[in-house]
């Protein structure tokens, strides 16, 4: 398994922890930079994150753009919060 897939299964497993330990609640987000891209960082689709898999996570630009044009669509109220914590490097 590569960093990255280490990372993404990290990303999926921190969702439901943080959920079941009441750290965010539906509405919450919890997002990852790419190992080998600072510029990119991975959060999941709108989705509870007790809820969230692999396939459920998009990658972004430091632009807040999604990589693939074949993203389910997100909460725009989540990515603001987080792009604007944590914004373009």
């Amino acid at each position: 398994m590569s960093q990255l897939d280490d990372l993404l299964r990290d990303l999926v497993v921190a969702n439901r922890i943080l959920s079941r330990e009441d750290v965010v609640d539906a509405y919450g987000h919890i997002s990852v930079r790419h190992p080998d891209n600072p510029k990119h960082f991975f959060m999941s689709r709108s989705r509870a994150p007790e809820l969230v898999e692999r396939h459920d996570l998009i990658e972004f630009d430091q632009e807040g753009e999604p990589i693939s044009t074949n993203v389910s669509p997100i909460s725009s109220a989540s990515f603001t919060r987080r792009y604007s914590r944590h914004g373009p490097t």
